[in-house]
């Protein structure tokens, strides 16, 4: 009978511990997509973190999800990660790959709002995967989307 109990227990606690990532994944799912504007914007930036990676050699890149100022990850800051990291895939085609894990350069990105809430400021940076040595930075400006009122 504890042995029983001690496995639902178990089970219970893993079953737990699952539950926020399950919930991070909808809320993602329902965030609306990035507008034109944004993704136009990442493609810009991606070819220009491109070329820098192209110029300096690197074969592997991995992208992060993108924090705020506290290194907190965020749904926009996630969203916006992919979408880079989509940009920066097409971009690299032949040149390097974009990897999950064991890549020689790390994309890391900063996602601030302005004082004003109209804006985002997006600082990415491109680093060596011991994180010692910065490869190249770019810094972005973005109008938040405006939504309809219901």
């Amino acid at each position: 009978m504890k042995i029983f109990r001690g496995c639902f227990v178990l089970i219970f606690i893993l079953f737990l511990s699952s539950v926020p990532a399950l919930a991070a994944d909808r809320s993602l799912e329902r965030q609306p997509p990035l507008p034109q504007e944004h993704i136009r914007k990442l493609k810009r930036i991606a070819s220009f973190i491109a070329a820098e990676l192209q110029r300096r050699s690197v074969k592997s890149v991995t992208v992060e999800d993108f924090t705020d100022f506290h290194k907190r990850p965020s749904a926009t800051g996630t969203r916006m990660a992919r979408e880079f990291s989509k940009q920066l895939t097409a971009i690299g085609d032949k040149n390097f790959m974009v990897v999950e894990t064991g890549a020689e350069a790390i994309v890391i990105g900063t996602l601030v709002p302005f004082k004003d809430g109209g804006k985002w400021k997006l600082d990415i940076k491109a680093v060596s995967s011991d994180k010692s040595r910065i490869i190249t930075s770019y810094t972005g400006i973005f109008k938040k989307a405006k939504t309809a009122k219901k």
